[in-house]
């Protein structure tokens, strides 16, 4: 399937991808394995902020852990909502803001030190605002931009006499997904035929999947088993 200019990109069309999109997970998830590394693209999020405060708070990887995924759980740790909270002339982030009054007494709550607490939620909010300025509040559209480049890089150098142009492309894209764990999508033609059936391009059907917080190997996979079940058999 031909890739076209993201200006061409229609919302109406991302709508109705979204809708069927969701449809079909309700219908054939459970045929997929169980499990999915970032199946939910919003923990790709909840991993940074791990990382911050592992780094940040003198406190053990595990405890690091529990208090991002406790936080992440309470919905404390929303992009958007963390890239409004402004950020003060010392550098540090409005203590005065309620979702940072919240999180800081979590933290107090758990021995985090007051100096570790401004630190690290400064340096979570900060981030936050860079990825809703720069990539619409979607880190996996930073992670994706830089995955197509490893793949165009590789198809630059590479050539498989033995296949299609676009099958070397699906060779690389799922071999990305499936080292790294890049949220790229079309490693099978069945992705492209769902798309050419919704009379849909790639940029609006990886608009969906981060619309919906969907990680692409896992959509890729989803529409397989879609495609293949309403036309009876594989390619």
């Amino acid at each position: 399937m031909k890739k076209v200019s993201k200006k061409d990109t229609k919302p109406e069309r991302v709508a109705v991808l979204e809708g069927r999109i969701r449809e079909i997970y309700a219908e054939y998830r459970h045929l997929l394995p169980a499990e999915y590394k970032w199946e939910d693209e919003s923990s790709r999020w909840t991993e940074l902020v791990y990382c911050i405060f592992a780094e940040l708070t003198h406190h053990s990887y595990r405890d690091a852990r529990r208090l991002a995924n406790g936080i992440s759980d309470m919905n404390l740790l929303g992009v958007d909502d963390l890239a409004g909270i402004p950020i003060m002339d010392d550098g540090m982030v409005n203590p005065d803001n309620s979702r940072v009054r919240t999180i800081t007494d979590i933290l107090k709550a758990n021995a985090v030190a007051d100096d570790d607490i401004r630190k690290s939620l400064s340096a979570i909010c900060k981030v936050a605002q860079a990825i809703q300025e720069n990539y619409g509040g979607k880190i996996q559209k930073f992670l994706r931009k830089y995955g197509h480049e490893i793949v165009n890089e590789f198809d630059s150098h590479v050539s498989f006499s033995e296949v299609s142009k676009g099958a070397q492309s699906r060779i690389l894209v799922k071999w990305i997904q499936n080292t790294l764990c890049m949220p790229l999508a079309f490693s099978n033609v069945y992705t492209a035929r769902f798309c050419e059936r919704k009379g849909a391009n790639y940029w609006e059907l990886a608009e969906a999947a981060d619309n919906l917080g969907i990680n692409g190997a896992m959509l890729d996979d989803l529409l397989e088993v879609y495609i293949v079940d309403i036309e009876g058999k594989k390619v």
